[in-house]
Order: structure tokens, then sequence, then C-alpha cells
């Protein structure tokens, strides 16, 4: 065990900045028959400080901006410190390592090393105190009770515009049995196991003549679960799921192979009018001594699913606006992916995309299409505008 402990400890240091161990599973809750395991606690009072607790022992408080050596300078650490304490950590994104050595007023030493890994879906402790026969420990996840209701046998569908993963293991690297297409549903049948960060990469995942990117990347933190696909068990990442049909963006927009109409490649549809909820049309008559007499109407449609169209015409221009709800900031990320991937098909012309905000463009005669979120998160607003000559 001792030899093993050395090659772990010989490992390269991962950056903490990267998808390490600590950031995969701070706050995370674990149990062992009645015993529960706070790991990786993190403490409000400061910053990059965790500790990791049991119902009835203290098994490590560590600080980043302390406790934390290259495998170079622990070294000497190790041989010079005979009559003091210290404590390091070796963070990698498989694994996590606690090495703390302690001594007392009477000359009373203890080395105290604590490794944990992922195996079999349990977070595996291994302690080894004054390098004595390992003690292993397997901890099962206790997910937050938010989400106990969320994984038993519920629906759920593809919320991913590219076809989602469908595999035999709870991880990335599992054989891939499927490929879920947007829309098509399958049944959740057991609470989250692996935490699995998600990155979008804005700044490849669009062909456009002109580009402004200022916001690269969005993350989604989220787990794979366990799920029942077409009659095949295997697991899926949740953080792609939605619990509601995603929208059907074929319904508002057809993209045009004309390259040629004064639209662009872009037509706004009529909508279904049987969905329709209720409808109200204003307009006003005014005189414009350039243009001379026109017409500007307003209409406002609602329709199921809280889906709000808002219609603005007039000789010059018309604006077309759909307010769409959402239940959280991921959504408007995921939801606008989406929606730039089906109307992608053509290349932009400008796209710009910033944190809150999305603009493209598909030439100079329009349509200008922006996308943005509400103020309270709830809501995404995508604005489609067509000028006049």
């Amino acid at each position: 065990m001792r030899k093993l402990l050395l090659i772990l400890l010989c490992a390269p240091l991962f950056l903490l900045g990267q998808n390490t161990f600590i950031k995969q599973f701070t706050n995370s809750k674990w149990v062992n028959g009645s015993d529960k395991l706070s790991f990786l606690e993190a403490l409000d009072n400061k910053d990059n400080t965790f500790k990791a607790v049991t119902s009835s022992l203290y098994i490590f408080y560590i600080d980043l901006d302390k406790d934390n050596y290259s495998t170079k300078e622990l070294k000497p650490v190790r041989v010079q410190c005979c009559m003091c304490s210290y404590k390091s950590i070796l963070d990698t994104k498989d694994s996590l390592i606690v090495d703390h050595f302690s001594t007392d007023d009477f000359g009373n030493s203890e080395l105290r090393v604590n490794t944990f890994y992922i195996q079999d879906n349990k977070l595996v402790q291994v302690e080894v105190i004054d390098n004595k026969s390992p003690i292993v420990t397997k901890w099962t996840r206790l997910m937050p009770e938010e989400y106990k209701e969320r994984f038993t046998s519920k629906r759920y569908y593809s919320n991913s515009s590219s076809p989602l993963l469908f595999r035999e293991g709870p991880n990335i690297n599992s054989k891939v049995l499927n490929r879920i297409r947007y829309g098509e549903e399958l049944i959740i049948t057991a609470a989250p196991l692996t935490e699995h960060d998600l990155t979008f990469n804005f700044s490849t995942n669009f062909k456009a003549n002109y580009k402004t990117i200022n916001y690269k990347t969005h993350t989604i933190e989220s787990y794979y679960v366990k799920a029942n696909y077409k009659g095949v068990k295997g697991y899926v990442y949740f953080g792609l799921l939605s619990e509601k049909k995603p929208i059907d963006f074929s319904m508002f927009f057809e993209v045009s192979t004309n390259q040629n109409t004064l639209e662009g490649n872009i037509i706004f549809k009529d909508q279904d009018t049987t969905m329709m909820i209720s409808e109200d049309y204003d307009y006003e008559e005014y005189i414009d001594k350039d243009a001379g007499n026109c017409i500007a109407s307003k209409r406002i449609k609602t329709y199921q699913n809280n889906i709000i169209i808002i219609e603005e015409d007039n000789e010059k221009t018309r604006t077309v606006r759909i307010e769409l709800p959402i239940d959280s900031i991921d959504d408007f990320y995921i939801l606008s992916n989406n929606l730039l991937r089906y109307l992608n098909s053509h290349t932009f012309d400008h796209l710009n995309i910033s944190k809150d905000s999305w603009h493209i463009s598909f030439s100079e005669m329009g349509p200008d299409i922006f996308i943005s979120i509400s103020e309270n998160d709830k809501k995404i607003y995508i604005v489609c505008y067509y000028g006049g000559c």
C-alpha cells in the first residue's frame, strides 16, 4: 500500500482551475449504512476552504491557498518536518489525496493519508495511518431532496439539437448505445450518479462571415442519470433533458433555399391557430410626409405553453417578438444554441454573442434576429426584424 501511495503522490499536479476532483464533488453528501459523509463541504466565511466530516468523525480540513504542494516541494517538507505539522493535497481529475502529518509537545507524531476516488459509482476512501494496513470505506451518493422526486420513472425529452448520446455507463468514456434525436422521449429510472460539466463553445459552433464572440463558452453543471430508451437501459446526460417537449423551431421559421429572396434565408411562418388561446388586434392610421399614408398594426397572440407572439407591421418594417418561458439561465444558452444550429444551415452574415444577448443577420437586406433573456431569467425573447427599402 505504501508503494501505491508513493506512485499516486508522484503523479502530475493538476491546476485547480481544471475540472478536478474537488470541483466535481464540492458539497456532496454520501452514506455508508447509517453513517453519513459530508464531503468537501465549503465553508461560508472563507474562500477555497473545505472540510470532510462523517456523523461521528472529523476527517480533514483543507485550505487550497495553503495546503497545496507539488511532489517536488513535498519531499523536503517530509524530511525536515520532524517536530512540526504540515498538510498537503494532490487534486487531479480522478482522485484527491490529503496528506496530513501532525506532532505534539511530547514528540508523538502521526501521518494520516486519505485517498479518494470513484469506482462503480461509489466514493472510495482509503485511509492509511502511520503506514499501517489501509482502511477502505465505500460511500454511496446521497442526492439532495429536490432531486428525488424528479428521478423516479419520469418522462423526459432530449433538448439537444445534436444527437444526445445514450451510453452504457455514467461517464463520457462509456460505450455509446444509441443517439437520441431532438425531442425524442425517454424514461429516467434512477437518481443522478456521476457529476459532469458540459461546455458549449460558441466561438466554433457556427458558420458566419463576421463574428464577434464576447461570451465564448458556457458550462452546464449536471449529472449522468440512469434511463430507459426504446426498451434499452443505459445512461444519459441530464443537463440536456427537458420535462417539457422542446420547442420545434420549424413552427416559427422556415429556412429558405432561395438565395435571392429579399428576406434573406429565413421566413417567419404563420402559426397554427388551433394552438392559439387569445388574440388582441390593434391598428392606427397616421400621416408620414415622406411616405404618405401608412397603416401600422400590432397583434398580440397567446398560445399554449405560455408562448406569446407580438407582430408589429408598417409599410417600412416588420417586427416579430416571440416570448418563450424558461426555467433557468442554462435554458437560455441551450435554447439559443439550438435555435442558431437550426438556422445555421446557411452561413450567417454577422454573428454577435454576448453574455445575455445574441444577434444574427443573413445579409445586408436582413432579416436580423435578436435573442435576449429577461431580467428575472424566466423568459427568452426572440425578436425578428425585417427592414423595408
